[in-house]
């Protein structure tokens, strides 16, 4: 079958990509940004929902495309984005595939249509009536939580998991969630069993859990046992929820919090009925991910980049403060003295905290780490040239740069494997 995958670039899409290429299909998908993975046999095109919605004949569909998948989506604290995305660049999509002759398969959410407040889940429920209403073969498939490796929500699940005390905003409300590999088989199951008329289907995991037993199973996997959980009193959970909407948080937001406080199940057996598939229990699917090694590199991660980030703003404030005469002594042994001595502490404080800064910003991150490990080889070198006697200090101030670039080369290492992931 030929097949446009638009959003192939997302945790879905890409597990999606993989399987239908396997199952032998001729795939064109489409990614927001203008480079895209090469992969045999899978043609790439340039697509933006955003600009989709406002100027729908400006992309060119492809010929003899047999169906649509659509597996785009954005849990985005901006409301109006979502719109434009999951509504009106969804929309104009499927009218695109209806007048084309194209079925369509659309991925949605549990709960679309449930809560009109919940704008992730509004805007996706305005998306699938209009497609529903089109008079195409059409599926709504509707999974839950859907966890597997390079998911967002996975990766924060896998990060609470290590901790023996975990802190959750609510652990009544039950889900019924799904390993990525399910999705995929029941995509797949669908496209050999399709429905005879327009229809919505739920895609869940056969058992129930709370956000508690749900990283049990997860700590299961990696050789832990059950944690500790304790709730976050409703005011800080309301604090947080606020400041992750200003900050776009896409793990804390007011969305998450009131997500928190439903339960989202559905039968399992009304896919089943569809297409001959059920999904099968979560732990059954945990052999490769996640790896204890990984989850603890996740935790690890941001502890470390603050520390690092605190070591750089105080060596500035120290260099500025109580330790500027020390570091003018320092530059006198190197034979360093005056206006020179002085603008050197300056200039080397003022850098210090520029880098300290520039890591707590996810954009400048990459160029920070590496500015910073070159600048602890000059350090290090100048130091070695100019004052090796400091080699031989008790507390060995100067060998103790190493550790800190090896955890800046880490930091490094992390955020590029990151990059090249998504």
């Amino acid at each position: 079958m030929r097949i446009l995958l638009v959003g192939a670039g997302g945790f879905i899409g890409r597990h999606l990509l993989d399987a239908l290429s396997l199952a032998g299909h001729s795939l064109i998908a489409t990614h927001r940004q203008a480079t895209a993975p090469s992969l045999p046999g899978v043609e790439w095109r340039t697509l933006d929902l955003l600009q989709l919605a406002e100027q729908p004949h400006n992309f060119a569909w492809p010929d003899d495309i047999e169906l649509l998948i659509n597996a785009s989506g954005e849990l985005s604290t901006d409301s109006d984005h979502m719109q434009r995305l999951q509504r009106d660049g969804a929309c104009a999509l499927l009218g695109l595939a209806k007048q084309h002759g194209a079925a369509v398969l659309q991925i949605s959410a549990l709960g679309a249509g449930e809560h009109p407040d919940i704008p992730f889940l509004a805007s996706k429920a305005e998306a699938d009536r209009y497609l529903l209403n089109l008079g195409i073969p059409a599926v709504v498939l509707r999974p839950s939580l859907v966890v597997g490796p390079g998911g967002t929500s996975s990766e924060w699940l896998q990060r609470l998991s290590p901790w023996p005390l975990i802190p959750l905003l609510g652990n009544q409300a039950r889900l019924q969630p799904l390993h990525i590999a399910d999705l995929c088989a029941a995509v797949l199951a669908l496209l050999r069993h399709w429905p005879a008329q327009p229809t919505m289907l739920p895609l869940v995991g056969p058992q129930a859990f709370t956000q508690g037993e749900l990283i049990n199973v997860l700590r299961q996997a990696q050789g832990w046992r059950p944690a500790r959980y304790f709730t976050v009193p409703t005011p800080l959970a309301r604090l947080g929820a606020a400041l992750g909407e200003r900050l776009g948080w896409q793990a804390l937001n007011r969305q998450t919090l009131r997500l928190s406080d439903h339960d989202n199940l559905a039968d399992p057996a009304l896919l089943e009925q569809a297409c001959s598939y059920r999904a099968a229990p979560l732990a059954s699917r945990l052999y490769y991910w996640p790896q204890p090694a990984q989850s603890l590199a996740l935790v690890l991660q941001p502890l470390v980049l603050l520390v690092l980030a605190l070591i750089w703003l105080g060596t500035a404030v120290v260099c500025l403060g109580p330790g500027f005469d020390w570091g003018l002594r320092i530059m006198a042994e190197a034979g360093i003295d005056g206006l020179p001595a002085r603008l050197a502490v300056i200039g080397g404080a003022l850098l210090d905290g520029v880098l300290g800064l520039a890591l707590l910003s996810q954009r400048w991150r990459s160029r920070a780490l590496q500015a910073q490990i070159v600048l602890m080889l000059v350090y290090s070198l100048v130091i070695s040239l100019l004052l090796p006697h400091y080699w031989f200090d008790p507390y060995m101030a100067v060998g103790k740069n190493f550790a800190v670039l090896l955890l800046s080369a880490w930091l490094l290492g992390l955020s590029a494997s990151t990059t090249r992931h998504r």
